[in-house]
């Protein structure tokens, strides 16, 4: 007579094991990829509204932006960033009670207000300043400024060398960007559709309210490019996202050549 068994062997429970190893091994990568694309598409529509803001802005004023906006007075960095401009053209805005002449990151601005309206019937109230969608990636930074400002995830591209962003529109290393200047559609010498309006980074990201390195960012060819731990890119494996002053999105590989993208970054071809 069988004795009856009173539960499994080690050979059995191996075979579960492996068989769960298994399945996991091949279902795990499956869904990151997926969720990945899914993020992946998710920037890249965050990218082509944010460009379609930028080119209202440009549509209405002749130019985009001035890169860091304020006082002429205080350096670049402690001015307020081109993201304060375009919120009417987000569509649901408003004006910011700022005092531009005081520096982004002054306390005693805090708690930074937005003056905005309804229909129906009109009413005018402030409601406490936020950030639109248009600043971050969805595997973007979570840091924030010690207030709970968010870091932005995309930057405006200001051309090539670590001083590009002072260049004059005429200088063959300058970018769409400009800490002292709106730079004009008319001011690309090379085509719209080669030439950079933003990029994402995961690289010494910096709060959404600050003018400066923070929301504009020149290349440095002597630097890495794209990646982790480069200037561009990182939040996106084997390269980064990018808007291109025509309203066009890419995705640009980590391997692309320093002189491609010198080209890229500036509105005329570099010296």
């Amino acid at each position: 007579m069988t004795p009856n068994r009173k539960g499994i062997n080690r050979i059995e429970v191996f075979v579960v094991i492996f068989t769960l190893a298994t399945f996991a091994l091949l279902v795990f990568p499956a869904i990151y990829h997926i969720r990945e694309s899914a993020r992946r598409e998710q920037c890249k529509n965050t990218l082509k509204q944010l460009s379609l803001a930028l080119l209202n802005y440009h549509d209405t004023y002749g130019i985009f932006p001035y890169g860091a906006v304020g006082s002429i007075n205080l350096p670049p960095e402690k001015r307020w960033s081109w993201y304060l401009c375009i919120g009417n053209f987000w569509g649901h805005y408003g004006v910011p009670e700022i005092d531009y002449n005081r520096p982004w990151d002054d306390p005693a601005l805090r708690p930074l207000i937005l003056h905005t309206w309804r229909n129906g019937p009109f009413e005018e109230f402030d409601v406490p300043l936020v950030p639109f969608p248009a600043i971050k990636c969805p595997n973007g930074t979570l840091k924030t400024h010690i207030d709970g400002q968010p870091f932005t995830d995309y930057v405006g591209t200001a051309g090539v060398t670590p001083e590009a962003a002072m260049l004059p529109a005429s200088s063959h290393r300058a970018g769409l960007w400009a800490y002292e200047d709106g730079r004009s559609l008319s001011d690309i010498h090379d085509g719209i559709s080669n030439t950079l309006l933003a990029m994402e980074t995961s690289s010494s990201n910096g709060c959404w309210l600050a003018g400066g390195p923070s929301t504009v960012r020149e290349y440095d060819p002597a630097l890495p490019t794209i990646g982790s731990s480069a200037q561009f890119g990182g939040l996106h494996s084997g390269g980064g996202m990018a808007v291109f002053a025509d309203g066009h999105v890419s995705f640009l590989a980590e391997s692309i050549s320093t002189c491609v993208l010198a080209e890229m970054m500036t509105i005329a071809d570099p010296d």
